[in-house]
């Protein structure tokens, strides 16, 4: 035989290739779409079982007998998650991504299933009117514990999907473990159409980042975190994470409240009220009633259709909205401090105004700060150097959850002991915003 030929041979097999190199020849199929199918099903569930949390409070008030300070501090559950940030990243980086998720989503499915039963989907559900006893729970099954349930079952489905998906390569090599993370490649490699023994990758490059970043994790640690918070990068640190806060608590805050604060809102027009009332008037009264409620026999746990056509078509609308900011990012600075003047502006006149539908449309408008949260998350990657920037981010959401959390506490008793003084300090609040993002750099400038 040709020394040549063995040669060659022996150099083929004794290729080391890189991970990016390694996923490339993997090639891109059907694995890659059941991924983005699964993250897609996990993220729409993580957001339906958060914000779908707010309108099963708004209907299950009278059945639970939930006073304000109840309300408040339920809805406020889906922010408290921020607690558990550094932990399930911890566990995301030494145990695995995978692992994690499906953990998350089982756990977060057998919670949520259960809360069905403890002592939107929602157009079809709550105007229901069906109750079944169930005696040995001492509970009357009604339209939102059904609601509950249902909810939950994108996450039974997403944990589903994890469990036949593999372990993340690339988490697999940063942990050494190169033979696992290339029999994973050649799965992958087999569903995107190949044959595993026509992999052509025998062998991965060694990476020894992470062995290193794992005898200095504290030491890594400090040196990521302190230079976000001195000089010269803690003006900005202050600035986003101000504005951070100030974008999602508004959203965040009054989206939990949304369904309770709107159901009560048009519950005002079956009553003997009058005509000539402000939006807190209706609101108040209405939340008041609701609260001082008890028994089973009492409780009408519907919710008005007006209630989620509101929520429908609140959705939608944000939702293009977004698309159109998305298409103005060249002018983010601007697009941010006209979405903060329409907010503070709407918040201003909401109790001012007493026609109902124009007020009913201001509170929509006041959450509209939900379109300007990219825009200041944007501005981390521009002001950050690329060690920083992806630590700075997730500490600004963290904070920013902090508040949406401390906020939907406070405001149901904010609005029942001084709604329109509330409306008129938030309009503050966020002006506030406008001066701190005015000194934002320029859109010309773009750095």
């Amino acid at each position: 035989m040709d020394t040549n030929v063995v040669d060659k041979a022996e150099e083929v097999k004794d290729v080391k290739y890189s991970y990016d190199d390694a996923v490339e020849m993997a090639g891109h199929g059907c694995y890659n779409r059941l991924v983005l199918v699964a993250c897609s099903v996990i993220s729409n569930a993580v957001a339906l079982d958060m914000f779908g949390f707010g309108v099963v409070l708004a209907a299950a008030s009278c059945d639970l007998q939930l006073g304000i300070t109840h309300i408040g501090v339920l809805a406020s559950m889906p922010f408290a998650g921020l607690f558990f940030a550094f932990p399930w990243g911890y566990y995301a980086d030494t145990r695995g991504r995978r692992r994690a998720l499906l953990l998350s989503c089982a756990v977060g499915f057998i919670m949520a299933a259960l809360g069905s039963f403890s002592p939107i989907l929602a157009l079809l559900i709550l105007p229901l009117t069906f109750n079944i006893p169930i005696p040995w729970l001492s509970i009357t099954y009604r339209p939102w514990r059904l609601l509950t349930l249902l909810c939950a079952i994108p996450l039974g489905v997403g944990a589903v999907m994890m469990y036949f998906l593999y372990e993340s390569p690339k988490f697999l090599a940063n942990s050494g473990e190169n033979d696992k993370a290339l029999e994973v490649l050649r799965k992958i490699f087999k569903i995107n159409g190949g044959k595993k023994e026509n992999y052509q990758v025998k062998e991965l490059e060694n990476n020894q980042s992470e062995s290193q970043s794992k005898l200095k994790f504290w030491e890594s640690i400090s040196e990521q975190t302190v230079p976000i918070f001195k000089p010269p990068l803690l003006w900005r640190t202050l600035q986003l994470f101000y504005l951070l806060v100030l974008c999602c608590s508004t959203n965040n805050v009054f989206v939990m409240w949304y369904p309770t604060i709107v159901n009560s809102f048009f519950t005002s027009f079956s009553k003997d009220v009058i005509e000539d009332q402000n939006f807190c008037d209706r609101v108040v009264d209405n939340i008041a009633a609701g609260a001082s409620e008890t028994g089973d026999l009492a409780c009408d746990d519907t919710i008005s259709y007006n209630t989620i056509y509101s929520g429908i078509l609140y959705g939608s609308f944000f939702t293009i909205v977004n698309l159109l900011a998305a298409k103005l990012a060249t002018w983010r600075r601007l697009v941010l401090i006209i979405i903060l003047i329409l907010s503070a502006v709407c918040s201003a006149l909401i109790n001012l105004i007493r026609e109902p539908i124009s007020s009913m449309v201001l509170f929509t408008l006041l959450q509209g700060t939900s379109v300007a949260i990219g825009a200041v998350a944007s501005y981390f990657l521009d002001l950050y150097p690329t060690s920083y920037r992806g630590l700075a981010t997730s500490l600004g959401m963290m904070t920013a959850r902090f508040g949406s959390f401390t906020g939907v506490n406070i405001i149901g008793f904010a609005i029942t002991s001084n709604c329109g003084l509330t409306f008129y300090c938030w309009s503050a609040f966020v002006f506030s915003g406008v001066a701190v993002a005015l000194l934002l750099p320029s859109d010309s400038k773009g750095t």
